[in-house]
């Protein structure tokens, strides 16, 4: 009888001690786990389509109506320029917003400085650029040529092949900013009458006070302009290059949207 009742009574302590040990938790409640322990936040995957002749121009409409960046700050070892992108020219205002978003010219550099005519960049041959544009694609753009968009000093474009383009279809990574150089009215009637153009007052007027490459009017898409960072074009176009154009130092250039 004696191990009798000491064993229940050694049952009974057991269970109550296990009774007590549990966290009295109202069975509708559920507990949040400390912030030290949360799981951290999936970031959300984005995916994007391979660009292509073929579909580049739908992809970049879309991306036109969502995105609306107005300007683009460059920055350089020489100080920055700031430009401003035209609505107007959506598809390559949409490309040139693309490649800032997805980081293709961070870091970019110039690969072309030709005193008084322009300073290009943005196609270098480096492997991290060469995997860049494999990644987004290899396309190019349908022309976007304006009669109100010209090549005044410090005008942005993309440059372009000529042999095999008849429709002047556009580089998608390859830009330049027109350094240019004075302009006269002899030259602006010239071109009217070589090229078909005709300039209004205003624009003859604006390029004989500031200059710029007129003779490219109609060849290519220009689709933004500088606002500000006049000196740096300046001190970029005067860097000393080789024979074929490239500067003898490397000239990177990072970009980044500028409220």
């Amino acid at each position: 009888m004696l191990m009798h009742n000491t064993g229940a009574i050694y049952w009974a302590m057991i269970v109550g001690l296990m009774l007590g040990c549990q966290e009295e938790v109202a069975p509708t409640q559920v507990q949040e786990m400390p912030a030290s322990k949360k799981a951290p936040p999936i970031a959300p995957v984005i995916t994007f389509p391979s660009l292509t002749n073929a579909n580049c121009e739908a992809f970049l409409m879309d991306w036109h109506e969502k995105h609306q960046e107005r300007f683009v700050k460059m920055q350089t070892e020489w100080g920055d320029i700031v430009v401003e992108l035209f609505d107007d020219v959506p598809l390559h205002a949409a490309n040139f917003r693309y490649k800032v978003t997805r980081g293709y010219y961070n870091p970019t550099e110039m690969v072309r400085i030709v005193p008084e005519f322009v300073v290009q960049g943005g196609n270098s041959d480096e492997d991290a650029a060469q995997e860049h544009r494999w990644l987004i694609g290899k396309h190019t753009l349908p022309a976007e040529l304006r009669d109100d968009r010209l090549h005044y000093r410090g005008a942005l474009a993309m440059g372009r092949t000529y042999q095999g383009n008849p429709d002047k279809r556009s580089a998608s990574y390859d830009f330049y900013l027109v350094v240019g150089r004075k302009v006269s009215s002899v030259e602006l009637f010239q071109l009217e009458n070589e090229k078909g153009l005709t300039y209004s007052e205003g624009q003859k007027a604006r390029y004989l006070e500031e200059g710029g490459a007129p003779h490219l009017d109609g060849e290519h898409t220009v689709f933004g302009e500088m606002v500000s960072g006049w000196d740096v074009l300046d001190a970029l176009a005067a860097l000393p290059t080789d024979n074929s154009d490239w500067p003898l130092q490397r000239v990177e250039v990072r970009m980044a949207f500028e409220p």
